[in-house]
């Protein structure tokens, strides 16, 4: 069953086109992440989802309902994150928990119970009585997430949760994201590094100048990409002494570079070994907040994994 379904989707601002004749089907249970350079419209493909713009062309359904007929009911199966948060002031951790899980229409009975839960999964229950505005950035971003997840919605969006976020922050961040993999939810993200989408999703959507151009499950674009001598980028936030002489001991790794905090190299592996290569850094105790080619790689993985438009049900 598909969650979410974007049928020639096309939205326009003015005369200019940021998506066009977009569609996408993400399962049930599903997590997929848009990536794409500036502008390509990710951002934009959340929003519409969110009932946050209408499209100009094209029709958007979640859980089978439409975002222009029944944005109510869609609002009711969503929780969304924007890229740009903002907390109201004077209001606790908890009391602005308590807000919105009112505002979703949360029984009182459950209020406490669920609050409290999502504390403890986003690591903020120590915080329960703190300023929301005082908190750090990397920490409102998870009371966000918790605040979008109140309700117990079936779908997530995510617009660029990692963005902005230092070492730790983003590291904290990943941890919690991981965690809701196993709940069932159905996640659709955007990001600009896909590393940060081989951690969390399953599937991946890549798109350019407003239009999708190719999805895969995250193993094959990965594969395909790093596969045959492509050079690799590891941030570490601790660890990289240990990170360096674990892929020192390894064949297939080459002409390795650090710089700070960010590990590159050139790997001329198999798949096999490749796909086990993160893990084995992992059980080493390296803490890595992002794995996969570098930001440079992007324009050349899009055009050499295009392929023609049409729908794409994942």
């Amino acid at each position: 069953m598909s969650m979410i379904e974007l049928s020639d989707v096309s939205y326009r601002y003015g005369r200019a086109a940021v998506v066009e004749g977009l569609s996408l089907a993400i399962e049930e249970g599903t997590s997929l992440g848009l990536i794409g350079p500036n502008g390509c419209g990710k951002s934009t493909v959340i929003k519409l989802v969110a009932t946050l713009l209408r499209p100009s062309q094209g029709r958007v359904l979640v859980d089978e309902f439409d975002t222009r007929l029944d944005a109510r009911k869609v609002r009711r199966r969503i929780g969304y994150v924007p890229e740009q948060l903002g907390v109201y002031p004077r209001l606790t951790v908890w009391q602005y928990l308590t807000f919105f899980a009112r505002c979703a229409g949360v029984p009182a009975l459950e209020r406490k119970t669920a609050i409290e839960t999502l504390l403890r999964v986003v690591d903020l229950y120590e915080q329960r009585q703190s300023e929301a505005q005082r908190l750090s950035r990397g920490m409102r971003r998870r009371l966000a997430l918790a605040r979008a997840l109140v309700h117990n919605p079936a779908v997530l969006l995510l617009d660029d949760p990692l963005g902005g976020l230092d070492g730790r922050g983003r590291l904290e961040l990943l941890e919690v994201l991981k965690e809701l993999r196993g709940m069932g939810i159905t996640v659709l993200m955007s990001g600009h590094l896909l590393g940060d989408i081989v951690q969390l999703c399953s599937h991946v959507a890549i798109m350019r100048e407003g239009r999708l151009i190719r999805t895969a499950t995250v193993g094959d674009l990965v594969r395909e990409d790093l596969a045959g001598g492509r050079r690799v980028e590891i941030e570490v936030l601790l660890g990289e002494e240990i990170a360096l002489a674990a892929l020192g001991k390894l064949s297939e790794v080459r002409d390795v570079e650090t710089d700070g905090h960010t590990i590159a190299f050139g790997y001329h592996g198999d798949r096999a070994s490749l796909s086990t290569l993160l893990d084995r850094l992992l059980a080493e105790g390296v803490q890595v907040t992002r794995f996969g080619p570098g930001p440079e790689r992007f324009d050349e993985l899009a055009a050499g994994l295009a392929e023609a438009n049409g729908r794409v049900a994942v």
